[in-house]
């Protein structure tokens, strides 16, 4: 099995792109939302961080990133689940998303993420969540808006398309592959469908996708390694839908000023862990918050040894992440556990 699309997937699953640095907001600070953590016992895991900004007025809520993978364990989901419960208020992801149908769709046909998550022995965020409390409200682009910002965007020579949503964008060529409608999804769909058969290769897959998405650094839409149109993508979908976050924030900001009835102490975003870095620093440079608390949850873990994994299979595992990562001028040095 080829290790390229394994990656790939993996920035789709959980980072879908990080936001470029702004040169020119040096106050403005954001952290890893992800991170690596091996124990003693030769555990690896993904961890994802929930952490606070907090404002510069009493009165305005402190809003707290959540970040999220879109696979993960039951107990991972579970704790993000008892933590939103407490929230007043949660803006969640979702591109055309704020009548929640989302929900009674979502096992109505096949799509990667689910499938995958299926074959790796984890859970699909959309499956795992519940979303129909009323203190969970959508904070996105629409489907018009997605396909408006998509058409201005144009092709890799700057010209506006007229085509369908997200056309000159490779939209529709990304959905052809996480609905395996497309050649190239049903090879994924294949290989997704084969990792069921082998508990070494399950392992070897976790490996690989924590190794990737915990050594991610620099910015994936920046990636020199990818082409144009997905890295336009990349930017696309999370400088202006983090943008309608903000905008959202604002206007909860406004009216708790203009009101102590509307006022909340906290909100939640409920994000995926690669809107956060973006998130952070224009919600300090725009709102004049700053960095308060965090806290990591594991999101998966894969147990090496006790799957089949030798030494030597964990070295090639990490070798092809390593090696991937740095033709797409991705990577970053791991950390000693």
């Amino acid at each position: 099995m080829g290790w390229a699309w394994l990656l790939a997937l993996a920035s789709v699953l959980a980072w879908t792109g990080c936001a470029r640095r702004n040169p020119s907001s040096p106050a403005a600070e954001s952290r890893p939302p992800l991170r690596i953590h091996e124990a003693s016992n030769g555990v690896v895991a993904l961890q994802v961080v929930v952490r606070d900004l907090l404002p510069r007025r009493r009165s305005d809520p402190v809003v707290r990133l959540v970040g999220v993978t879109h696979l993960g364990s039951a107990e991972y989901y579970q704790r993000l689940q008892s933590l939103l419960d407490r929230e007043p208020l949660v803006l969640f992801e979702g591109v055309g998303a704020r009548d929640k149908k989302f929900m009674s769709t979502r096992e109505s046909s096949y799509s990667l993420q689910p499938a995958l998550a299926k074959a790796l022995g984890l859970k699909f965020q959309l499956s795992a969540i519940d979303y129909s409390h009323d203190r969970f409200v959508n904070s996105d682009l629409s489907v018009e808006q997605l396909a408006a910002i998509a058409r201005r965007q144009g092709p890799a020579g700057g010209q506006q398309g007229d085509g369908g949503p997200g056309e000159d964008l490779g939209v529709g060529d990304l959905m052809a592959v996480m609905d395996g409608s497309s050649w190239a999804g049903l090879l994924v769909r294949f290989g997704v469908a084969f990792i069921e058969t082998s508990p070494k290769l399950r392992a070897t897959v976790r490996l690989v996708l924590i190794e990737t998405l915990g050594a991610v650094e620099s910015d994936p839409s920046q990636a020199k390694g990818l082409p144009p149109e997905m890295r336009r993508l990349m930017e696309v979908l999370i400088q202006e839908r983090n943008a309608a976050v903000v905008a959202d924030l604002r206007r909860l900001i406004d009216r708790g000023r203009a009101s102590a009835r509307a006022r909340v102490p906290s909100v939640a975003v409920f994000y995926g862990a690669g809107h956060l870095p973006d998130l952070e620093r224009r919600i300090q440079r725009e709102l004049g918050y700053r960095p308060g608390r965090e806290e990591w949850l594991t999101a998966f873990d894969v147990h090496p040894a006790r799957d089949g994994m030798g030494p030597a299979d964990v070295a090639v595992a990490r070798g092809m992440v390593r090696e991937q990562l740095r033709m797409l001028g991705m990577g970053k040095k791991r950390p000693k556990p």
